[in-house]
């Protein structure tokens, strides 16, 4: 894996945003759950319902945060699937979210990623021979992804962030974020 840390960092303060709308969604999903009995076919829905909490999070303690120059965007994917990504304009990086099993896995492949993976392909450690910088790519965003697994608790098992080849088939870069950042509340 090729070291691009550096061409994704993301500061202290932004990664404890991160963090913390992570750990603040899934104390709220697990919080509105409690006492309420499981639905013989909620595995259905439950993990979007969990990502939303999380997503709706992320999205106000972004907006509580003016001085980390973040934007943060509620987005659609398909006819209903809504999802928030985080634009840090100033470095042309966007964040994306995504639940998997274990901290090596990859998101599942999806088409709303493939817009902001493009921006990879200049970091990705196959083409590197064959770089081309030119004003095109300049303006492109470099996408991060996030991934948690929170299906345990609201004390998520793991939280990783990492670039994704632009077919989203490997890692760039991938770094648990919980080692850098303390985990305060």
């Amino acid at each position: 894996m090729l070291d691009s840390s550096h061409e994704f960092y993301l500061s202290s303060a932004e990664k404890q945003l991160i963090l913390k709308g992570i750990r603040n969604g899934l104390e709220r999903f697990y919080k509105d759950r409690e006492g309420k009995s499981a639905l013989v076919t909620e595995r259905n829905f439950i993990s979007r319902q969990r990502a939303s909490y999380v997503f709706d999070s992320i999205y106000h303690i972004a907006n509580q945060h003016p001085e980390l120059n973040v934007s943060p965007e509620i987005r659609t994917a398909g006819l209903s699937y809504e999802y928030v990504s985080l634009f840090f304009e100033t470095r042309k990086i966007v964040v994306t979210f995504s639940q998997v099993k274990r901290p090596e896995d990859l998101p599942e492949y999806s088409e709303y990623r493939n817009e902001y993976t493009e921006g990879n392909r200049l970091y990705n450690p196959q083409l590197s021979f064959f770089r081309e910088e030119d004003e095109f790519n300049l303006n492109i965003y470099k996408h991060l992804v996030v991934t948690f697994n929170g299906s345990h608790g609201p004390d998520p098992l793991f939280i990783w962030i990492g670039a994704t080849t632009p077919e989203q088939n490997a890692w760039i870069y991938h770094e648990e974020l919980t080692v850098d950042v303390g985990v305060g509340r």
